[in-house]
């Protein structure tokens, strides 16, 4: 009787294996992953728009957020520095509408009560450490003060963003 059961299981089996009858075995399915490993010796930094929204006319300060993006190797040391744009004038910087050949000023700071301005050299740039993943995400809070005769439209700026590592 043990010879016709191990018979029939290897009839079953290359039965299963010539197509001739269904098979239940279980199936196994395969990847290949792609792998890569890029070496950085540097830092890139990127920004999210600081963009305000002011009624018109205004009597009160209109505040806004973005946030600066920096990637560097692992535990890198940093400073970063914010010049003063495109169109400042002595300690502010302003937007400019070419329409009305207007200015607003405004200003961007390292705090949230936004009572450190934030610009360049040591006592107004600010350090930090890209920590275990070399990924930081840091906030830039901006204000525009009331400002009480202004026209409509839009009004630019560029600020440049410097990373020293």
């Amino acid at each position: 009787m043990n010879r016709w059961r191990v018979g029939a299981v290897t009839m079953a089996a290359g039965a299963c294996a010539l197509g001739a009858a269904p098979c239940s075995a279980a199936g196994r399915a395969t990847y290949e992953m792609p792998v890569s490993v890029n070496p950085i010796n540097s830092c890139t930094v990127s920004a999210t728009p600081l963009i305000f929204m002011i009624p018109v006319p205004t009597n009160a300060n209109v505040d806004s957020t973005a946030t600066i993006t920096i990637k560097c190797p692992p535990l890198t040391a940093f400073t970063i520095e914010i010049d003063k744009g495109l169109y400042p004038n002595g300690i502010n910087r302003r937007v400019y509408n070419a329409t009305y050949n207007a200015y607003i000023n405004y200003d961007v700071y390292k705090d949230p009560p936004r009572s450190a301005v934030w610009g360049t050299g040591p006592a107004r740039n600010v350090a930090g450490n890209s920590g275990p993943l070399g990924l930081v995400v840091m906030p830039v809070y901006g204000r525009v003060a009331a400002v009480k005769t202004i026209q409509a439209g839009g009004y630019n700026d560029t600020l440049t963003i410097t990373v020293t590592f």
